[in-house]
């Protein structure tokens, strides 16, 4: 089943540019471009990983309250920019949603140690539909290809001597 849970009241006081009501702009740069061990990048939307997975944990135990449950976070090594990705946080919060929950709720993260362009060379072999797969931050019609996250999937699939399979304003796959 699918549950859908909304955050805007949460989220309301943040100026992250990922935000429908922020005023700052998705930076046109890379990760790497972007990344200051001093700031965040102005697309951290605050703890949202940490929230979700509470959320996530949550949700799990009220619905399998006898079971073991795993849930799987796709966070990988490019995420590096996000506190809330990191190996050290996920394995704080992992810790604490198994302290929290009587050691019924856990999760994983199996890409982490992952480059997005190891991701994309293995969901290749899979014949992953990449074509029903999204990055972009714009949230457009036709992803931006400008943004960090379309700027890091456009070099994955570089790597990887293959051509995105979905479609790029201005031409950018081309």
């Amino acid at each position: 089943k699918h549950y859908e849970f909304d955050l805007s009241e949460i989220f309301k006081h943040s100026n992250c540019s990922l935000l429908k009501h922020s005023n700052k702009q998705i930076e046109e740069k890379s990760y790497e471009e972007q990344y200051d061990k001093d700031k965040t990048i102005s697309s951290y939307v605050p703890f949202r990983n940490g929230l979700m997975l509470s959320l996530a944990a949550s949700l799990a135990q009220s619905l399998y309250p006898d079971e073991e449950t795993k849930i799987i976070l796709g966070n990988h090594k490019d995420d590096f920019a996000y506190a809330d990705c990191s190996i050290a946080f996920t394995k704080k919060m992992n810790d604490a949603i198994m302290e929290g929950t009587y050691n019924k709720v856990s999760f994983e993260t199996p890409l982490l140690e992952f480059s997005k362009a190891d991701i994309v060379k293995k969901g290749l072999e899979l014949k992953t539909p990449y074509e029903l797969t999204w990055s972009c931050y714009e949230g457009k019609e036709k992803a931006c290809g400008k943004c960090a996250s379309c700027i890091c999937r456009l070099e994955a699939f570089k790597k990887n001597n293959t051509k995105d399979f979905i479609e790029y304003g201005g031409n950018i796959n081309e």
